[in-house]
């Protein structure tokens, strides 16, 4: 397999979802946290509601009494927001950590050991990612945030991290490069430039891959919408019901 295709291989599995512009201008305006059995809204690191079994609620640590009508309101509030929040998280984290790795081991097959400045460039990368999106193995947690600019924060700031961190490795590879040439026949300026011109393509075949996956998940866009929109008219029910939650407006809608 030829070098290019490899990096578009590896490159490929980075993630990104994003929303059609114009047609889905939401916010949340808290964080979530989503267990099997708990949904947590936080705010500052503090839960501020807490919602057990789709079925209990709790505002400020309070429990909150509930006819039969009005749980069954909350049920609907809670499984809408399992039935969007976990896959927008999934979108946004799959993958990831593989595509990292890739660009790791990219670079490091050209030379014989991992620049320093590459693994903490990475770093920023997964710690800006999991300020946004975490996922583990028995929780999902989204922060507040623009949902329709979830593209934006891919393509641009995680485009870039990538970008910096690719090329500021370059200079240890080259020095690491130089030195391993110098005792070899051949032209080292011209190993060098070559070295130089397939580190630029890396990051071309990562700018692909993220233009691409935009391209395939916008198709979800008018999905996300539907349900988006489903779950505030559900959440201005159940604040109807309990106006002490309009405190903690999670889903806004920007007409």
């Amino acid at each position: 397999m030829s070098f290019i295709k490899r990096c578009s291989l590896l490159l490929s599995m980075l993630p990104l979802t994003c929303f059609a512009q114009g047609k889905c201008e939401v916010e949340l305006g808290h964080g979530l946290i989503i267990t099997d059995s708990v949904i947590r809204i936080v705010d500052k690191g503090q839960t501020r509601v807490q919602i057990n079994n789709d079925t209990q609620l709790l505002i400020q640590g309070y429990w909150i009494d509930l006819s039969e009508q009005e749980t069954q309101v909350l049920y609907e509030y809670s499984k809408g927001i399992r039935d969007t929040v976990p896959e927008l998280v999934s979108l946004a984290t799959d993958g990831v950590n593989l595509g990292l790795s890739a660009i790791e081991q990219v670079v490091e097959g050209m030379s014989d050991k991992e620049p320093e400045v590459l693994k903490t460039q990475l770093q920023y990368v997964e710690r800006a990612l999991m300020d946004k999106f975490k996922r583990g193995d028995d929780f999902f947690f989204i922060a507040p945030q623009s949902l329709s600019k979830i593209d934006d924060f891919f393509t641009k700031e995680i485009s870039q991290k990538i970008h910096s961190a690719v090329h500021g490795s370059l200079g240890a590879i080259l020095v690491s490069l130089g030195d391993a040439f110098k005792s070899r026949e051949g032209n080292i300026e011209d190993r060098i430039t070559d070295m130089s011109q397939r580190m630029d393509i890396i990051t071309k075949e990562i700018d692909k891959s993220l233009e691409k996956k935009a391209q395939q998940l916008e198709n979800k866009a008018e999905e996300y919408c539907e349900c988006l929109n489903t779950l505030d008219e559900t959440e201005a029910r159940l604040q109807a019901i309990v106006p002490d939650l309009t405190a903690y407006d999670l889903v806004q809608i920007r007409s």
